[in-house]
């Protein structure tokens, strides 16, 4: 019998072209949210994620694991490689971080003043609950999406008090 790791591992693996980030939370009304509106982050996308390889279920178990106090719902990122490296490539042209690239929104500075961003839910493949190893694919999630084609990116903002 496989664990919920190698089960969600395996789920993944039918999209194996992707960068996958994993984000838990206990409120399902929070997953709903992300689903249709995107994710919300600080600073940048791997403080809120953690990045898992379907091809390595252990890592993925060990995260459910790690993560279990969080939440029964799984958030599940999955971005494209090549779009990724186009991100990358973006961000490396602009001289600003990748962050500044797939941000749907103007970044801003938070309560806890860091940037925070706002990931597409065109890159948002949908959620998993640990509780009954299901999967939930987001009817919003779009392989083709690339936020470069709606949104040039910017540099980062300086704070407003700084000198």
């Amino acid at each position: 019998m496989k664990n919920k790791g190698e089960i969600l591992a395996a789920i993944l693996t039918d999209f194996n072209d992707c960068h996958f980030f994993l984000h838990n939370t206990r409120e399902f009304s929070i997953v709903e949210k992300i689903l249709k509106e995107g994710f919300i982050f600080e600073s940048q996308l791997p403080h809120s994620t953690d990045r898992v390889n379907p091809n390595e279920p252990i890592e993925i178990t060990y995260f459910l694991i790690q993560r279990k106090d969080y939440g029964p719902y799984t958030v599940i990122v999955a971005i494209p490689k090549n779009t990724y490296e186009i991100y990358s490539d973006v961000s490396n042209d602009n001289d600003t971080g990748i962050e500044e690239v797939i941000t749907i929104t103007e970044p801003f500075y938070g309560d806890n003043d860091e940037l925070v961003y706002t990931l597409s839910p065109k890159h948002i493949l949908g959620y998993f609950n640990t509780r009954t190893a299901e999967f939930y694919k987001n009817v919003n999630w779009d392989p083709s999406f690339n936020n470069c084609l709606f949104r040039s990116p910017v540099k980062r903002p300086v704070r407003p008090d700084s000198p």
